[in-house]
């Protein structure tokens, strides 16, 4: 039998027979699983919804006897009929308690002979308790029982309380006894399964371990004999051992050696031809080779595993500018090679070495040739070693290409992308390119020069003139600094200096003054003597500044306009507080660009009083700005932004248009001779627009031109005295009045102002402040005033916030005044309505 079932019986068919008995096991253990389970649910079911119920009914029936007690007690003390309800509520809930008890526990003897008990034992204790209602005659008696039948009833009650306990304790009894019975159950069919398990496990390891004593012997037989084919022990055959299927592995594994013996005699006699082939078609490659590299405009050297060169191309002896006698044998390091810094190559990174005692491969190293007969030549060098698989040293073979030209040519577009191409200086590119690579451990100062009054030069002399005054200040900067210094010209008439490892502020304050010095040099040229003068800002970057080449430049940027703001020749540092100032600036210059659009702006209207007549002859109209959010900003705010963006001539002439309509509405609804005075920005001097928008304003308001006086200031006008002069003279054809505002801060001279087409003369508030306290001043105004009525000019003054100075200038002969002590700015409405008073 042992002999058929190794030999006979498949592999397939002895996992059927250990999966029939496995099969067979689990299903005696299904069913008595189920059977076991079957019971212990039976029982638990019992206990839960019998036993239990009932146990929990006779612990509430013990509660509801304890509650008939309380209230009959509670009667005999207050005497109160409402105590009596909840005697007849607990009464009931008894009575029905032990209904359910009776129900549930009908196959219990004891406990129905004990609730039979506690029935009778109750009825002992409160007979006709039915009798007991709120409005019975029976509950009036109660309250007549004398001591000892009270305390015989008491006797009964404790007589009912006996009964219940054991009631309970009866109940109790069952439930531990059918709680036990569904745990034993429950046991019972755990062990069960587990048995069945056991059992079922030692069946399938025999039947398991049976199956592989009889797989183990054959199969490592079988193993043994395909491993010996598999490494190639071709000679011995395969013997058939095992099971059927083992049997067919084998015999297939000998099918296959002897296929295997067949093919391999094939394939020695294939290589053999392979290899007498290879032998030659190498001999050829190996000369289409050496005339291919000889061919080559590259040039191409071996070096051998001792360092010296074993071979070298035409093309490399035209480039070494040897011959092949000298180069070969020679070694690599007796070649004067250099990197691309200028430095000697050290003899372990000299050509092909690394490649030679690493392996690695080296691509497009550029390094530089000194040739014998005095010429540097640049090579593009690649070196690969000939046989990588080997041990170091390595044979190298070297391929050099000269890019001599292409570099130099690289080296042109480079500087040329890197320098302004007038001055030789760096450029832009140069600048954010250092300031974006510098160390950010390092600090840096950059300064942003722009030179003042360079388009006069431009404008005067041409622009080959400014090339030449730009070339020479780039001179002077460069004579100015150290060599550590770059300095940059970004374009036009702006330069940039980056200062390494400097953030001194007292140092970058005699630099900046040093450089002004520098360029306010007189400058010769073309038998002129010429002045440039500059203002100049800075920006300093400490250690660990994160800011770009863009946000430094933009910085110093705006740090040279606040410069620019404080006057000419001056230096400014950028900080956090100018920045915010100017986000702020930018912000408002967006909002300002919406203002007229959205009504934003309104004029404000401020008397100009006649000191003859002590009369309101003119108002001077001031715009305001209504910001949405921010309120109401200060003139001296908006205007310069207007004036900087080139936003002043659109709101100029919404002004004067929004100002004419509303002073020509008053003049006709007061029917008053009231002339209104605007003015005029430098800027709007220079829109040739400006007349076409007064002489709108005029016809759209109605209002008469000889109503209306333009200010311009004086320094407007000595900015350009003839384009001045030439606008001038084209409103006055308008009919209008002109007037020259702020007069004493600037250069004019009366008899420039007697060529002017001009009306009035309007001196500056800053006379008139101090005018009670200086006698200088009073002088001075005195013969402002003087001089003017010469030419036959009006004068106002400007300020007047005293009586004081009110009766000086009409002891000076002032013709018109205005200021806060006779009227401030106010609405249209509220002049008017003052006006009206008057």
């Amino acid at each position: 039998m042992a002999s058929l079932w190794r030999g006979r019986v498949s592999l397939l068919g002895r996992v059927y027979v250990l999966v029939t008995v496995l099969v067979v096991l689990l299903g005696v253990v299904a069913v008595g699983t189920v059977a076991f389970r079957q019971r212990a649910e039976a029982v638990t079911t019992h206990l839960t919804t019998v036993v239990l119920p009932a146990e929990r009914s006779a612990t509430a029936l013990t509660a509801a006897y304890s509650r008939e007690a309380r209230s009959v007690r509670g009667f005999q003390l207050t005497g109160d009929p409402s105590t009596l309800s909840a005697y007849v509520t607990a009464q009931e809930e008894a009575e029905n308690l032990q209904a359910d008890i009776e129900r549930r526990m009908a196959g219990y003897p004891s406990v129905l002979r004990a609730l039979t008990d506690v029935r009778d034992a109750a009825q002992a204790w409160f007979p006709n308790s039915g009798d007991l209602g709120p409005g019975a005659g029976r509950s009036q008696r109660l309250l007549m029982l004398s001591p000892a039948e009270t305390a015989a009833m008491q006797e009964r009650f404790d007589t009912l309380r006996a009964e219940l306990t054991t009631l309970q304790q009866r109940t109790d009894m069952v439930a531990v006894s059918e709680t036990a019975e569904a745990d034993a159950a429950r046991a019972a069919a755990t062990w069960f399964a587990v048995g069945i398990v056991l059992i079922g496990l030692v069946i399938a390891a025999g039947a398991v371990l049976s199956l592989r004593f009889s797989l183990t012997r054959p199969l490592r037989t079988l193993l043994s004999q395909v491993n010996r084919v598999a490494e190639g022990e071709l000679d011995h055959a395969v013997r058939l051992v095992g099971p059927p299927e083992l049997t067919a592995v084998a015999s297939a594994v000998e099918t296959m050696r002897g296929r295997i013996v067949e093919e391999t005699g094939r394939t020695a006699r294939v290589q053999q031809d392979l290899a007498r082939h290879e032998a030659a078609e190498r001999r050829r490659a190996e000369q289409d080779y050496a005339t291919v590299v000889a061919a080559l405009d590259e040039g191409v050297i071996v070096v051998g595993t001792a360092g010296t060169i074993e071979a070298a191309n035409p093309a490399a002896q035209r480039i070494f500018d040897a011959g092949e006698s000298t180069i070969v044998g020679s070694s690599t390091t007796s070649w004067p090679l250099y990197d691309e810094s200028g430095a000697e190559l050290r003899s372990d990174n000299h050509l092909a070495m690394p490649t030679r005692q690493t392996g690695e491969p080296q691509n497009a190293r550029v390094i530089r040739l000194g040739r014998a007969d005095g010429r540097d030549v640049w090579l593009s060098v690649t070196s690969r070693a000939l046989r990588p698989q080997d041990q170091p040293p390595h044979v190298v073979v070297t391929s050099f290409t000269d890019i001599s030209e292409s570099l130099a040519a690289r080296q042109r577009l480079e500087y040329e992308a890197t320098h302004d191409p007038l001055t030789g200086l760096a450029n832009r590119t140069m600048v954010l390119r250092h300031c974006d690579e510098r160390p950010r451990e390092r600090s840096m100062a950059l300064l942003y020069i722009d030179l003042d009054n360079f388009k006069r030069i431009n404008d005067s002399l041409g622009h080959s003139a400014g090339d030449d005054v730009l070339r020479l200040i780039g001179e002077r900067m460069m004579h100015a600094t150290s060599s550590e210094t770059l300095v940059s010209r970004l374009g036009g008439d702006e330069f940039v200096l980056l200062v390494q490892d400097e953030s001194d502020p007292e140092a970058l304050v005699e630099l900046g003054q040093h450089l002004l010095d520098t360029l306010t040099q007189p400058i010769r040229l073309e038998n002129r003597q010429l002045h440039v003068g500059g203002s100049i800002g800075i920006a300093v970057s400490p250690p660990g500044d994160t800011r770009t080449g863009q946000d430094l430049l933009r910085d110093a940027d705006v740090a040279m306009y606040e410069a620019k703001t404080e006057g000419t020749e001056r230096y400014a540092f950028f900080d956090v507080e100018l920045r915010d100032r100017v986000q702020r600036n930018m912000v408002l210059e967006q909002d300002l660009r919406h203002a007229v659009a959205q009504d934003q702006l309104w004029v404000a209207y401020q008397p100009v009083v006649d000191l003859r007549t002590e009369g309101t002859v003119a108002v001077e109209g001031l715009l305001r700005w209504n910001h949405p959010t921010d309120g109401t900003v200060p003139p001296d705010v908006f205007i310069p932004l207007a004036e900087e963006t080139e936003l002043i001539n659109p709101i100029g002439a919404h002004m004067l248009r929004m100002a004419t309509r509303q002073l020509a509405a008053e003049r006709r609804r007061h029917d008053i001779d009231l002339r209104l005075n605007a003015n005029l920005s430098p800027r709007q001097l220079g829109d040739p627009h400006l007349r076409s928008v007064v002489r709108h304003a005029l016809a759209e308001s109605g209002l008469p031109a000889g109503a209306l006086c333009l200010e311009v200031t004086e320094n407007a006008i000595m900015h350009d005295p003839e384009r001045a002069a030439r606008v001038l003279h084209e409103l006055r054809e308008l009919g209008v009045y002109l007037a020259i505002d702020d007069f004493g801060t600037g250069y004019a001279s009366l008899s420039q102002l007697r060529r002017l087409p001009l009306d009035t003369l309007k001196i500056d508030r800053s006379f008139v402040t101090d005018l009670g306290d200086s006698h200088d001043l009073r002088v001075i105004v005195t013969s402002i005033v003087a001089m003017s009525h010469a030419i036959g000019l009006d004068v106002v003054a400007e300020g007047v916030e005293t009586p004081q100075q009110l009766e000086l200038l009409r002891d000076f002969g002032c013709d018109h005044v205005q200021g806060f002590y006779l009227g401030k700015p106010v609405p249209v409405a509220e002049l008017f309505a003052g006006h009206r008073d008057r």
